[in-house]
């Protein structure tokens, strides 16, 4: 079997980062080096309380878990209850995981970098990009540690936001972070809005999903009822699930090379993501679709592993 490759989750739980976080657990080409916290969805006790008992539930109780960046570097945000429930994670019943905390997600971030060897550990961002820009801020020499940045962020479309009209949620909570980050020069790839949509689940799916009994899988389908109910859909977008899939699944996007703006200075604007689609010398690439069936069908057989 090939070597595993070392990833630090960087994330805001949040229901789709749940099933992010599960789905990375139960998959052995991925080694978890550390999950990161950062105030999102929810704030930062909540996310950090979540990240410890996701990892605890998908028998991971050995992963780190570090407390990040209760804000953004500018300005204030609203945390989305309504969508993820009180708790994050869909109003779902989980223990707590019995470590909690091991202390400074930032200090963690350059701790880890910084030991690494040059270009070998990826980040996966699911959250708003706070920890990483300041790990970036305090100690630059980091950025030589990271192989590739893998985000779920950002909209293809100018107007095509869900936290505003011209903004995607991560992006929008910190735009200066997200344009710090992308200024830090290493390959990234994003996985936008749109693409997500398009792995939507149904009822169907999550009674797939129920059925296995497993557990990660039963707190897994309550959260998704819980989102679904959320939105007012007959679907739930698999948002974040989908730059953990293009870790181990690459073969199931169409991606392109890009260029790409993050708007900070308009107010009205801000966090607006402007690709240019087919520019670039592939540094930057985004998902342009995905296939649908075939990442539902590899997300249930991975959960129903855990």
């Amino acid at each position: 079997m090939a070597a595993r490759r070392p990833i630090i989750i960087d994330t805001d739980p949040g229901i789709d980062d749940a099933l992010a976080i599960f789905l990375a657990c139960a998959s052995p080409e991925l080694e978890i080096r550390a999950v990161t916290t950062v105030a999102g969805n929810v704030g930062i006790n909540r996310t950090t309380r979540n990240a410890s008992a996701l990892v605890a539930l998908a028998g991971k109780s050995q992963i780190p878990v570090f407390r990040g960046a209760e804000k953004p570097l500018a300005g204030t945000w609203s945390t989305i209850e309504d969508i993820h429930g009180q708790n994050g994670i869909g109003d779902a019943t989980i223990p707590d995981g019995p470590n909690g905390s091991r202390g400074s997600a930032v200090e963690a971030l350059i701790e880890i970098l910084s030991a690494a060897q040059p270009n070998s550990q990826t980040v996966v961002l699911l959250g708003p990009q706070t920890n990483l820009a300041l790990a970036l801020e305090q100690q630059p020499d980091i950025v030589r540690g990271i192989k590739e940045i893998v985000l779920m962020a950002g909209s293809l479309g100018p107007e095509g936001g869900n936290s505003s009209r011209y903004a995607e949620f991560n992006v929008h909570v910190d735009p200066k972070a997200a344009h710090k980050v992308l200024d830090c020069g290493r390959p990234m790839f994003w996985a936008p809005l749109e693409v997500a949509r398009q792995a939507s689940v149904d009822q169907m799916w999550i009674d797939l999903l129920r059925a296995t009994d497993r557990p990660c899988c039963n707190a897994g389908a309550d959260m998704l009822e819980f989102y679904m109910k959320s939105f007012k859909k007959p679907a739930a977008a698999l948002y974040d699930p989908l730059a953990v899939m293009w870790l181990i699944a690459p073969n199931l996007f169409d991606v392109t090379a890009t260029t790409l703006e993050i708007e900070t200075a308009d107010a009205e604007r801000a966090g607006q993501t402007r690709f240019k689609l087919g520019e670039g010398d592939g540094n930057i690439r985004v998902a342009v679709s995905c296939d649908a069936d075939r990442v539902r069908t590899l997300l249930l057989e991975r959960l129903a592993q855990l």
